[in-house]
């Protein structure tokens, strides 16, 4: 049997982490298995779905480089066909109607809370063979004896005993067909063989598998991924991970270390930290997902996302930055921007955090009370510095490191009693990068002037 696997996202909201691991190890699978992986955009909720959803999630999926093999499906086309198979399982008995009103529902569900029972229809008209009339529901006959297993590619044998399954709503009193209906009417359109989705779904899946088994059709695999949580354990929050995917990418995150990052939700291969796409593919099986929830962590997020800000092609990462960031004119005219992006890629978590820090290189600092109190230095001992550093050859970086360690040999000092004050004086900031990159980038003249400028407050 061909591997088919989907991802079906509802269009009420963005793509977030949870969703986007779904649609990885979906889209791996199918590939590892030179299979298809399809696009279901599940959009039966008119009042909810978005277009605007739907070209977010789409934008969010096609960055990532998850692409369906064959173009999205939508779930509202196919409304008629699902409405036709509600009726033909009403005529073959496997489904019935019925007339209960909310109000009778309501009050059987609080009799069976009292009773401290799970809330579920009661039958009152499973075996009324009622004429469907408008405004009625019609309801999936469940079997009543027996058990309902699975099963599952990661957490095992899943079996609930029917009893405690209820006749569920497969079309509603506006005749517009349920969820779990759609959902296993449209895997079997679409020969799905591999369902892999949260494990929220276990449920859904035990109401699914008994649709198909009525129509007599194939069961697929499934794999249900424990959810995402908090690095506290709890569910996650805009605070922590659960954020659109997209403004992950915004926030300069580059989409080599998102997927990574995804992978390592639940799913590690012989303790590599590293992949490529090609070793994803040839490595992953669904089945090796592990069974406990995962924890989000952003601090794993910013080591992988930093290790390929430093993996880029220096020149490739400027034109990625310039494409989708806003880079300042007067940086973008420097003529050691690639080199000045090259020292500050090191230690970033993200593209912004390189943004950041490009102005100390063509901005002067302003130097107010509260920064020339921080900058303690001998100014005879500076001005000695600027006259020195005037002949310097700054066409060679080794060449102003080795004047650096001369001037403090001729002068007796450690290096903080001169790094400390020349970094401020340069940056104004007490963090930066070596002096001797900040001289060497920053250049001669502009190193000269801010010198000069502190020496003259």
């Amino acid at each position: 049997m061909k591997t088919i696997t989907r991802f079906a996202p509802s269009p009420t909201g963005h793509l977030h982490v949870g969703g986007a691991r779904t649609a990885l190890f979906a889209w791996l699978q199918a590939k590892a298995a030179d299979g298809k992986f399809l696009l279901r955009f599940e959009d039966t909720d008119q009042e909810r779905s978005s277009s605007e959803f739907i070209t977010s999630i789409n934008d969010s999926l096609a960055w990532l480089g998850i692409e369906p093999d064959e173009p999205p499906i939508f779930q509202s086309k196919n409304l008629k066909k699902h409405k036709k198979i509600a009726f033909e399982l009403l005529e073959s008995g496997n489904a019935y109607s019925c007339d209960c009103s909310q109000e009778r529902l309501e009050e059987v569900r609080k009799a069976q809370i009292a009773k401290k029972l799970k809330p579920k229809y009661d039958g009152l008209n499973r075996d009324k063979n009622l004429s469907h009339e408008e405004g009625n529901v019609i309801r999936f006959k469940m079997p009543q004896t027996g058990t309902t297993s699975f099963q599952d590619e990661i957490l095992g044998n899943i079996s609930v005993e029917n009893k405690e399954l209820d006749d569920f709503i497969i079309l509603r009193s506006d005749a517009s067909p349920t969820y779990n209906f759609c959902a296993a009417i449209d895997d079997k359109e679409m020969n799905i063989s591999t369902v892999i989705r949260g494990d929220d779904h276990i449920t859904n899946t035990l109401k699914q598998i008994n649709i198909l088994n009525a129509l007599d059709s194939t069961i697929p695999n499934y794999a249900h991924l424990p959810m995402v949580l908090s690095s506290d354990g709890k569910r996650l929050s805009k605070r922590e991970g659960a954020v659109d995917i997209d403004e992950y990418r915004k926030s300069g995150y580059l989409k080599e270390a998102m997927i990574n990052y995804l992978m390592k939700l639940g799913w590690s291969y012989n303790s590599k930290e590293i992949f490529t796409q090609k070793e994803l593919i040839k490595n992953f099986k669904i089945s090796d997902v592990n069974s406990s929830a995962a924890k989000f962590s952003q601090e794993l997020l910013d080591f992988y996302n930093n290790h390929y800000l430093r993996e880029y092609e220096i020149s490739d990462l400027f034109k990625y930055i310039d494409n989708n960031f806003l880079l300042p004119d007067k940086f973008v005219k420097n003529p050691k921007k690639l080199e000045i992006i090259n020292l500050l890629r090191e230690s970033a978590n993200n593209i912004p955090q390189i943004i950041e820090s490009l102005s100390i290189f063509y901005l002067e600092p302003n130097f107010n009370k509260e920064l020339i109190s921080q900058i303690k230095i001998d100014p005879d001992l500076l001005l000695n510095f600027k006259k020195e550093l005037n002949e310097v050859n700054f066409n060679d970086k080794l060449l102003i490191g080795v004047f650096i360690d001369n001037f403090l040999d001729e002068n007796n000092l450690k290096f903080p009693a001169l790094g400390k004050p020349l970094r401020l004086i340069l940056t104004g900031k007490s963090k930066a990068p070596s002096i001797t990159d900040l001289l060497f980038l920053i250049g001669k003249d502009n190193c000269l002037a801010r010198i000069e400028k502190f020496l003259s407050t």
